[in-house]
C-alpha cells in the first residue's frame, strides 16, 4: 500500500498555506535584515527560485530568497513550474542542509537529496547556507535563552537520540 498523502492531504494542506507562507516569509525577511551579506552570496541566483520538496509531503515550497523581498509560495508536489533548482527529499534530510548538521556533498551523491535543473544555482544556494551557519532557531527567530534548547530538540527530532556509547562500540 502507498504510504504518500493522497489529493485529500494536499488539499488540507494547500488550504492551510497562507499562514505557512507568511511564517516562512517573515522568517526569512528577518534573517535578511539581520545578515543581508548573506544573501548577497547568492549572487545572481538571489531572484531565483528554488522549490525544495519533501518526498512525504504532497506539497513543495517554492524560495525565491531575495534578502527582504524575499517570496515563500506552499505549492503543489506536481508544480513542475520553472524554477533555477528543485531539491528534493525527505524533509529532515532538507532542514538537516539548512543548519549544516547533514553534509550536502554526502546527501547527493548518496541520492538522500536529489537535484535537477542548474546546477551552479545549488552550488551557490549550499555555499550560502554553510556559509552563513544558519540554525533552525535563526529560522525561528528565538530569543538566545531558548536557542541552545530548540536547537538540541531540533537535532533530536531530525536525527534521533545520540547512540549509547555500548551501541556506538558495536
Amino acid at each position: 500500500m502507498d504510504a504518500r498523502p493522497g489529493r485529500l492531504d494536499a488539499d488540507l494542506m494547500m488550504g492551510a498555506r497562507p499562514p505557512v507562507e507568511l511564517l516562512l516569509r517573515s522568517a526569512i525577511r528577518r534573517l535578511a535584515r539581520k545578515r543581508p551579506e548573506t544573501f548577497e552570496r547568492l549572487g545572481r541566483f538571489r531572484d531565483a527560485a528554488f522549490v525544495l520538496a519533501p518526498d512525504e509531503l504532497p506539497i513543495a515550497f517554492r524560495v525565491t530568497p531575495s534578502g527582504q523581498q524575499t517570496q515563500v509560495a506552499v505549492v503543489r508536489s506536481t508544480d513542475f513550474r520553472p524554477c533555477a533548482a528543485r531539491i528534493s527529499g525527505r524533509l529532515s534530510d532538507l532542514l538537516s542542509l539548512f543548519d549544516g548538521s547533514l553534509d550536502a556533498d554526502a546527501a547527493f551523491f548518496s541520492r538522500r537529496v536529489r537535484i535537477e535543473g542548474e546546477t551552479e544555482a545549488v552550488v551557490a544556494l549550499h555555499n550560502t547556507l554553510e556559509a552563513a551557519e544558519f540554525t533552525l532557531a535563526d529560522l525561528l527567530g528565538l530569543p538566545a535563552p531558548l536557542r541552545n534548547w530548540s536547537n538540541l530538540v531540533a537535532r533530536r527530532l531530525l536525527h534521533g537520540p545520540r547512540p549509547r556509547a555500548a551501541d556506538a562500540r558495536g
